[in-house]
């Protein structure tokens, strides 16, 4: 009687202590949300361009998905397997709205919510499934989506006891389906899934693991640890392994919890190479006013400043640090640009990035305490005001005057959602 008891306890302890997540996937977000806006659009192959005359799709439509259409495949091919497409420039604004829009809909079952992207969230369910199970909630969230952001909109869900597995699980769901890992099922789904379901296993390692004729997480799992760490290194190595026997123990993380931003960053690819020494300055006070504005409106300033450039088939990152923290858009640009001239780079560039780091919170600083630098802030706060209400760039200096502004580009993984969705959560 008393060994029966302690089982009984056991148990408990095990039911109340095992995590329950869920991964809830907004199927094909962008082109579902221009379909959602614009009717005429639904049922068509949809693919989205990050702006007018980009050379490669972002996302596309399930529609454009069924003939072979994807994800960062050149217009040339998607032209050629779907001559009928529908090119739609990429509005981020409005993916942002409905991202919002999904966040309020999925807190009100749990406040343990993780933004992983723009259309993908965690919930940890741990503690409410028993109100309601999680298939339950699973199927009420669906119904809402439908409901609240559109019937253009769909949601993969994926239950299991670990992130990876929810999110394996929802990658492996159908369309607007639900499938739960369970210790019944795991060893099969996991045998079964191809690489490119599996968070964690990305091409470049998928091209690896073929070259070591591994194919399958079963065959992961069963090279040994010596080989692995021999040809994956001492993190993912192991890491490999772990994610072979689905195992994670990485927690739900809040917006409240994420830890501050440790820089602020922008890149640009141009549409061709270039060796036109104006257009790459152009760009790069473009981008560096990007980061500064960011950096004003996150309430931020810096006193480390970076660059990095590709192109010709070489690549070079550089970081210079000062002394005084500026949130300046011509100080960092300075700095910058100082960089760039010691490199006398000679080779065509076609990706530039700029980034701040070693950041501040402005209201921690002293205020400036001569009248020019009282006076170029309360410029700078001018010209914001007159952007944020009349959009990017409607004010800005006259060095971009001639040359085609860079507007701010955001795709759907967030390096900064702690910002993002303040107030959200």
């Amino acid at each position: 009687m008393g060994r029966k008891a302690l089982d009984i306890r056991a148990l408990f302890v095990f039911t109340q202590t095992m995590l329950v997540i869920l991964h809830a996937d907004l199927n094909s977000f962008f082109a579902s949300v221009e379909q959602q806006e614009n009717p005429t659009l639904r049922g068509q192959p949809v693919g989205i361009l990050k702006a007018a005359g980009r050379s490669c799709v972002i996302a596309c439509s399930d529609e454009a998905k069924t003939q072979g259409v994807a994800t960062g495949m050149s217009l040339t091919d998607v032209e050629s397997l779907c001559p009928e497409i529908i090119l739609v420039p990429a509005n981020f604004d409005r993916y942002f709205f409905y991202t919002r829009q999904f966040l309020d809909l999925v807190s009100r079952y749990t406040d343990r919510v993780e933004v992983f992207s723009l259309d993908e969230v965690f919930l940890d369910l741990t503690h409410t499934h028993r109100l309601y199970s999680p298939q339950e909630v699973a199927r009420d969230i669906q119904r809402r989506v439908s409901l609240e952001l559109g019937e253009a909109l769909g949601c993969s869900i994926g239950i299991a006891k670990n992130k990876l597995l929810a999110k394996l699980a929802s990658n492996l769901a159908p369309r607007k389906g639900i499938l739960e890992i369970t210790e019944q099922n795991q060893a099969r789904l996991l045998a079964q899934a191809p690489f490119d379901a599996v968070c964690g296993i990305g091409y470049r390692l998928t091209a690896r693991l073929h070259a070591l004729g591994i194919y399958s997480l079963p065959q992961i799992a069963a090279t040994p640890d010596r080989l692995l760490d021999a040809a994956f290194g001492p993190f993912w190595g192991p890491r490999l392994k772990q994610i072979a026997r689905g195992e994670d123990y990485s927690p739900v993380v809040t917006l409240k919890e994420l830890g501050d931003a440790k820089s602020v960053s922008r890149t640009f690819t141009l549409f061709a190479d270039t060796t036109n020494p104006r257009q790459i300055k152009g760009v790069l006070r473009n981008l560096v006013e990007e980061a500064a504005f960011k950096l004003r409106q996150m309430g931020l300033t810096g006193r480390q400043f970076g660059l990095s450039l590709r192109g010709g088939g070489r690549s070079r990152v550089g970081h210079v640090t000062g002394k005084t923290f500026t949130d300046s858009g011509r100080d960092i640009f300075d700095r910058v640009y100082t960089i760039y001239s010691s490199w006398r780079w000679r080779y065509p560039v076609r990706f530039l990035g700029v980034w701040v780091g070693l950041l501040a919170v402005k209201d921690n600083l002293s205020l400036p305490l001569f009248t020019a630098e009282q006076r170029s802030q309360r410029l700078t706060e001018a010209i914001d005001r007159v952007n944020l209400t009349y959009g990017d760039y409607a004010v800005h200096p006259a060095s971009l005057l001639f040359g085609q502004i860079v507007k701010p580009e955001a795709n759907g993984y967030l390096g900064d959602k702690k910002f993002q969705f303040r107030g959200s959560l």
